[in-house]
């Protein structure tokens, strides 16, 4: 049986399309599945006829649920004694009033899909909502987690790094720690929280699609969410290592707060058009469909 679409090449999967309000099934090749599928998606993610309050609003804003945050539950288990026995040798060792110098961590050796450049990428645990609670953890055990504000944003792309004060075997237990409790939390945004995961895939994909004016830090805030996606494989049209590209060559420094507002709209313009362009056929594939859609 030929494709009911293009009549050239042999059928391979059913589609379903809408034709003047009726439902209509149709026996179409790879290549016309492919197409239908990415027409379907850039319909439904399309933003700019839409009226009232749209892409204007930030990319994922969601907030801890109603249970206790695991996470910090987990944490003080783990460390309990350091928290409740009070000082620990290196506390000790200081005099009162006296400043705890804090170092940073190294994070070359955490596995590279929870790492961006020289941070820690923490985007599951903000978008199941318990970043509080890792920074209330944190604070207990004496260290800090440390994000970046850009143009505006704070700790934008949800990349973090890592300060501690005394000995490096307490913050490395904390470091390994908060990985599993990141790998938990993507695993809980795949299987339990699909919703979730896919509003912020869909809401991150119509603004870089739609945008008219973009900053390096809200670009980058945008495509963290992107990477999770991309790890998953669940985008066409963009890869992983692109996306990390971008991440990583991101300008972050605010330096074009210097401009003035006209120069700075003009190069806010010029990246927007640019990105624009280069997620115009990005769309969630087949097995982000299978979740979200």
């Amino acid at each position: 049986m030929k494709c009911e679409l293009c009549h050239k090449n042999d059928a391979e999967t059913a589609i379903h399309l809408n034709k003047d309000g009726a439902d209509e099934e149709l026996y179409v090749c790879g290549a016309c599945a492919k197409e239908a599928r990415a027409r379907r998606q850039k319909k439904s993610q399309r933003t700019r006829k839409i009226s009232g309050p749209g892409v204007e609003m930030t990319v994922t804003e969601i907030g801890p649920g109603a249970e206790p945050p695991q996470f910090l539950k987990a944490l003080v288990n783990a460390f309990g004694e350091i928290i409740s026995g009070g000082r620990d040798k290196d506390a000790g060792q200081k005099s009162e009033g006296e400043k705890p110098e804090m170092k940073e961590f190294p994070l070359k050796r955490v596995p590279p899909e929870f790492r961006i450049g020289g941070g820690l990428h923490l985007e599951g645990l903000y978008l199941i909502g318990e970043m509080e609670a890792v920074r209330r953890a944190f604070k207990a055990l004496r260290m800090q987690i440390v994000g970046t504000r850009a143009d505006g944003l704070n700790d934008t792309g949800h990349v973090y790094r890592v300060m501690y004060e005394g000995g490096p075997d307490r913050a490395k237990r904390a470091v390994e720690d908060l990985l599993a409790q990141e790998r938990n939390a993507r695993i809980r945004l795949y299987e339990e929280m699909p919703r979730v995961f896919g509003d912020a895939l869909c809401r991150a994909l119509a603004v870089l699609k739609n945008c008219r004016l973009l900053s390096p830090g809200e670009l980058f805030d945008l495509l963290s969410p992107l990477r999770l996606a991309a790890i998953e494989k669940m985008l066409d049209g963009i890869s992983r290592k692109t996306i990390e590209t971008m991440m990583s060559e991101a300008n972050l420094s605010s330096s074009e707060d210097s401009l003035d507002p006209a120069e700075r709209d003009r190069i806010d313009a010029e990246r927007a058009d640019r990105e624009n362009e280069r997620f115009e056929d990005v769309v969630l594939n087949e097995r982000a469909e299978e979740k979200f859609l």
